[in-house]
C-alpha cells in the first residue's frame, strides 16, 4: 500500500486510538491534533514515539487554535492524503462555545469543517484526496434542520437531542464543503454503537448504559469501519454517508445562506 499523510483528530485515545495503530502498522505518516502535552503523552505510551507520528496542539473548540494549527501543519507537511474528522464530544446538559452556539454543535460539526476547509491547500497537493468523518446512526431519518434551534436550544436532549443533530450538521457542512471542491472525496461514516469513555460519560441516558455494558462493540471495531471505509473500494461516490455497512442517502443539503447562517 502506498504511504499516505494522514491527520487524526481524536486520535489519542478510544476509537482513534484504535484506528491510529492500524494506520501506524499500515506504515503512514499520521500527524495527530491533540489538545495538550498530556494527550500527546498518553498517546506516546500506547503507540511509542516514532518518526512517523507528529503531533500538533489545538483546543477544537477555539476556532483561533483551528487556524494555528492548520498554519503549523503547513510549515510542517507538504500535503495531506488523508483527513479523519474523528473528534467529538457527548455531553450532559447544554453548553455554549465562546461564539454563542451550543457546545456540541461547534465542536462536532463547525469545528471539523473549519479545520479541513484551513488544510484545503494541503489536500489540494495530494492526488485523490480523502476527508472521513466520524458520524453516527440515523442521519437519513432527518427530514429538516432549524438552524436557530441548533444554535440555541430550548430543550436540551441527551443523545438524540443536540448531539444527533451536531452530527447531521458536520455531514451536511463536509458535503457542502464538497461541492464548493469537486476534487476532493468526503465520506462520513457512522462506525456504531461502540463502547468509549463518551458512551460511559454522563452525555449517555442513563437507561441506555446497560444496554452499552452488554451490546456496544469494541473501539477496535469502531476503528475497522473508519479504516475500510477509506482504504477499500466497497463503497463508492462523494458526499456519501455509510451507516452499518451500507450507503444511505441523507434527503438534505445546505444552501449558501443556511451556510452563512450557521456561522453567523
Amino acid at each position: 500500500m502506498k504511504v499516505k499523510n494522514i491527520i487524526l483528530t481524536g486520535g489519542h485515545s478510544g476509537m482513534g486510538l484504535e484506528l491510529t495503530k492500524i494506520l501506524k502498522r499500515e506504515g503512514h505518516k499520521i500527524g495527530l491534533i491533540v489538545r495538550n502535552e498530556k494527550r500527546k503523552n498518553d498517546a506516546i505510551e500506547e503507540l511509542g514515539d516514532v518518526p512517523q507520528l507528529d503531533f500538533f496542539f489545538a483546543d477544537l473548540s477555539k476556532r483561533e487554535d483551528i487556524k494555528q494549527v492548520a498554519e503549523n501543519i503547513k510549515i510542517k507537511w507538504a500535503k495531506i492524503d488523508v483527513i479523519f474528522n474523528n473528534a467529538g464530544v457527548l455531553l450532559d446538559k447544554l453548553y455554549f462555545s465562546d461564539y454563542g452556539n451550543e457546545l456540541q454543535l461547534e465542536i462536532n460539526a463547525l469545528s471539523p469543517y473549519l479545520l479541513t476547509k484551513e488544510l484545503l491547500p494541503l489536500l489540494n497537493n495530494a492526488q485523490n484526496a480523502l476527508v472521513v468523518n466520524t458520524a453516527t446512526g440515523d442521519l437519513q431519518k432527518k427530514k429538516s434542520i432549524d438552524i436557530p434551534h441548533l444554535k440555541k436550544p430550548k430543550k436540551f436532549t441527551k443523545l438524540t437531542g443536540s448531539y444527533l443533530d451536531s452530527k447531521l450538521v458536520m455531514v451536511l457542512l463536509m458535503n457542502y464543503l464538497n461541492s464548493k471542491n469537486e476534487d476532493l472525496r468526503v465520506i462520513s461514516v457512522d462506525p456504531g454503537a461502540i463502547k468509549t469513555k463518551m458512551t460511559a460519560g454522563d452525555g449517555m441516558p442513563f437507561w441506555l448504559k446497560p444496554i452499552r455494558n452488554l451490546f456496544f462493540k469494541s473501539p477496535k471495531d469502531g476503528a475497522q469501519k473508519l479504516y475500510y471505509a477509506a482504504f477499500t473500494k466497497k463503497h463508492h461516490g462523494n458526499g456519501i454517508y455509510i451507516s452499518n455497512d451500507t450507503v444511505k442517502e441523507i434527503k438534505i443539503t445546505l444552501n449558501d445562506k443556511e451556510h452563512n447562517e450557521l456561522f453567523a
